[in-house]
């Protein structure tokens, strides 16, 4: 007879194997079988990924390259490769047999190795450098047309998506819509005379291309008839005969995405913003006529502000970064959530934009971003000559209502998407481009290059593009830290611009005291140091919220949660040695 003692171990070893062999059954029954309880949803496929899945017609095979025996004390590289295959694997899945998944490993000197290299996949040297890893992706279809990339660089992680469906987009082979570009911005490129060098497109067309077939408009174009979507930026000194071109292809094909700039620093022709416009001075985008035929309005002398959004620049005039009311990152949470052409945006960085107004009330409009409700205007004429970005915020004003930068205008068939600022489409704004083994990499910071995508992809009537351009970063903002900074900051320019008033006029009585000995200096010294100290004080106690903040929420986790936790486990065993004493 089995003793009580080793009947527990019997059960023991039976649980451990009932358990395993769960797991093995769970794996494979349940194997397409996934949730995705992240709140942005950070693991599932945008809507347009799983379309343009759903148009593949043959079979397409996945080869996925990955120097895994090579990479074995790179734990980062590791893990990073993991989620590539983890999300190939997905798309595997929910292709229902149309993509086949192959994982290979180029061991040196092998056939393998020797194939990635014909493909072109981009060998990088190991920590030895003896031999090359290779980390990409070649897609093939059974017409021996394939597509690659190169390098699954980790700093790109965020667009990975999108890298993966540009290229089973690219197979397809699907006509793609023609987008006619009428821009006086060199964003294809152009001349830099005082380097006497050519300079490169940018990056927002580098990134349209390969989903669009764009075509600069200029002399050479004759008609607009061939475009299904005209895409114009910054729209100045335009011909009256491509002005009526323009208001035509509106009238007849409704489709239109226009960046209408109120003060363009990315214009050749930014010159001397002390001049008035006829004296070459900053100019704003000039095709009213157009702003009248969609029924907005965007004043060409108005600048939006937002003291909420500003973002910190460095200034002449102070030894800390100051935040610039007209220099702006706007986030999330100013995005209309209801449409894809701004649901999964991040953030969007402009400077010195404008704000539109609707003048059509037979107009269907939809706000797509908007300001904070401590949003402003100001005249274009205070930023001419403006050394100090803090004077935008003296006597700083919130209008009553916020302000529209961006907005989607339908009136019958008619679609028109306006965005008051050119400059988002600048790489500064919003994209660096980094030299990647002789090769150009766009690592965007900000999400200005998807509204455009976006934009363009939901004007051509499709839902293909605009859920994969970018997937939702792993962030969530403090807003009680950033409500604190904010108020904090308020109080404290305050107290300092009064302080530093008081300053200047004791170091200006410092020059009529000439008697160094007297009681009027002594005093002088004495209030001078003690309008420095306050001013110390009023600076070091500009986080003080925060880290107080801070402090308690160290506290709570460090210590408060694990001595009530051991509260309850106390009072709990107590209560069960009670409960088997009765």
């Amino acid at each position: 007879m089995i003793s009580e003692r080793n009947k527990s171990k019997v059960q023991i070893f039976l649980l451990l194997i009932a358990f395993v062999l769960l797991i093995m059954l769970a794996n494979n029954i349940f194997k397409g079988f996934r949730f995705d309880l992240t709140e942005n949803k950070l693991y599932t496929l945008g809507d347009g990924t799983l379309n343009i899945i759903n148009e593949l017609q043959d079979e397409v095979i996945l080869n996925y390259y990955f120097s895994d025996s090579l990479t074995q004390d790179d734990t980062y590289l590791r893990a990073y490769a993991k989620r590539i295959k983890e999300l190939l694997e997905e798309y595997e899945l929910r292709s229902k047999g149309k993509i086949k998944l192959n994982i290979i490993d180029p061991i040196p000197f092998s056939d393998e190795e020797d194939d990635a290299m014909k493909y072109g996949l981009q060998g990088v040297p190991s920590k030895t450098k003896e031999e090359n890893i290779f980390f990409g992706l070649v897609a093939a279809n059974r017409y021996d047309s394939y597509k690659i990339i190169k390098f699954f660089d980790p700093g790109k992680e965020a667009v990975i998506e999108y890298e993966i469906t540009k290229v089973l987009y690219s197979l397809l082979d699907m006509k793609k819509p023609r987008i006619g570009v009428m821009s006086s911005l060199p964003m294809f490129g152009g001349y830099n005379f005082t380097k006497n060098e050519p300079t490169p497109e940018w990056a927002i067309i580098q990134k349209i291309k390969p989903l669009f077939d764009v075509e600069l408009i200029d002399k050479k174009t004759k008609s607009f008839d061939d475009f299904d979507i005209l895409f114009l930026v910054h729209p100045k000194k335009i011909s009256n005969e491509d002005k009526k071109k323009v208001l035509n292809f509106y009238d007849n094909k409704g489709k239109i995405l226009l960046l209408y700039d109120v003060y363009s620093e990315a214009d050749p022709e930014f010159q001397d913003p002390s001049l008035p416009p006829a004296g070459g001075g900053i100019q704003s985008s000039d095709f009213k006529e157009l702003l009248d035929k969609i029924g907005i309005a965007i004043n060409p002398s108005k600048v939006l502000l937002d003291r909420k959004f500003a973002i910190p620049v460095t200034s002449a005039a102070s030894d800390r970064p100051i935040k610039h009311a007209a220099i702006l990152s706007f986030p999330k949470k100013s995005f209309n959530k209801n449409l894809n052409i701004t649901s999964k945006l991040n953030s969007l960085t402009s400077a010195f934009s404008g704000s539109i107004e609707n003048t059509n009330m037979s107009n269907k409009f939809t706000s797509l971003i908007s300001s904070s409700s401590d949003s402003s205007v100001a005249e274009k004429n205070v930023f001419r000559y403006l050394p100090d970005p803090s004077v935008l915020l003296d006597k700083y004003e919130p209008t009553a209502e916020t302000e529209i930068f961006a907005g989607l205008i339908e009136n019958e068939n008619k679609k028109a998407i306006v965005v008051a600022d050119a400059d988002i489409t600048a790489n500064y704004l919003w994209v660096r481009v980094q030299d990647f083994y002789g090769e150009q990499v766009l690592v965007p910071w900000a999400s200005n290059g998807d509204l455009i995508i976006n934009s363009l992809d939901y004007l051509s009537g499709g839902n293909t593009l605009a859920s994969i351009t970018s997937r939702e970063s792993f962030s969530r903002p403090f807003s009680v830290v950033e409500d604190l900074k904010l108020t904090a900051e308020k109080i404290f320019n305050t107290e300092e611009a009064r302080l530093q008033n008081k300053l200047a006029q004791l170091q200006s009585k410092n020059s009529e005291l000439t008697d160094k000995n007297s009681i009027d200096y002594s005093a002088f010294q004495q209030e001078l140091l003690k309008v420095r100290k306050e001013l110390r004080d009023v600076r070091r106690n500009l986080n003080k919220d925060i880290d107080s903040l801070g402090s308690l929420l160290k506290f709570i986790n460090i210590f408060l949660m694990p001595i009530l936790l051991t509260i309850f486990i106390i009072v709990f065993s107590a209560y069960r040695k009670k409960q088997k004493s009765k």
